[in-house]
């Protein structure tokens, strides 16, 4: 076991408590900016008297939820493709992390990178305004108590899927 780390076969040590949170608080401030502008000019370009393209006050329910489904769908592509295909989100990427399968440290497959985006990332597709998001609240809080206090510093989608983070450098 590399990095003298209980339970985890063939893998390199696993990437810090402090450094995963930056690198999730990052991703999510890039893909908000990201879908924030693409928003703002779906909004901002209609010719209504309100000058937000039907999704203004007058905005419906199926208008508005439509938006947010491209908003997961960004999610998505952001989190579960791009730990698919490379390892992990870019700012994961970046510093020097890479998601990998707890069981034997090799790559994930696509189950284990849709479990990991969909506890956090599937709540926001139930049509009921406050539910997913308090659900998300507490999932992020313990979350948290998990990555700082359990030794294999496992959110609760890190459990489901049966994943690690580790270093790369």
């Amino acid at each position: 076991m590399a990095g003298g780390q209980p339970g985890v076969p063939g893998t390199r040590p696993l990437a810090s408590a402090g450094m995963r949170v930056l690198a999730r608080f990052l991703d999510a401030v890039i893909l908000a900016l990201v879908f924030g502008t693409i928003f703002a000019a779906i909004v901002l370009s209609g010719d209504d008297s309100a000058g937000f393209g039907g999704f203004g006050s007058d905005a419906s329910f199926g208008e508005l939820y439509l938006l947010g489904l491209l908003g997961v769908a960004a999610g998505f592509v952001w989190d579960a493709v791009c730990t698919k295909q490379f390892g992990g989100t870019p700012m994961k990427l970046a510093f020097g992390m890479r998601v990998v399968r707890a069981d034997n440290g090799g790559d994930v497959e696509w189950s284990h990178a849709i479990l990991r985006w969909a506890i956090p990332g599937a709540l926001s597709l139930l049509p009921i305004p406050v539910l997913p998001g308090l659900i998300n609240i507490v999932v992020v809080i313990v979350s948290l108590v998990f990555i700082f206090s359990k030794p294999l510093r496992q959110a609760v989608w890190d459990q489901i899927a049966k994943t690690i983070v580790v270093t790369t450098r």
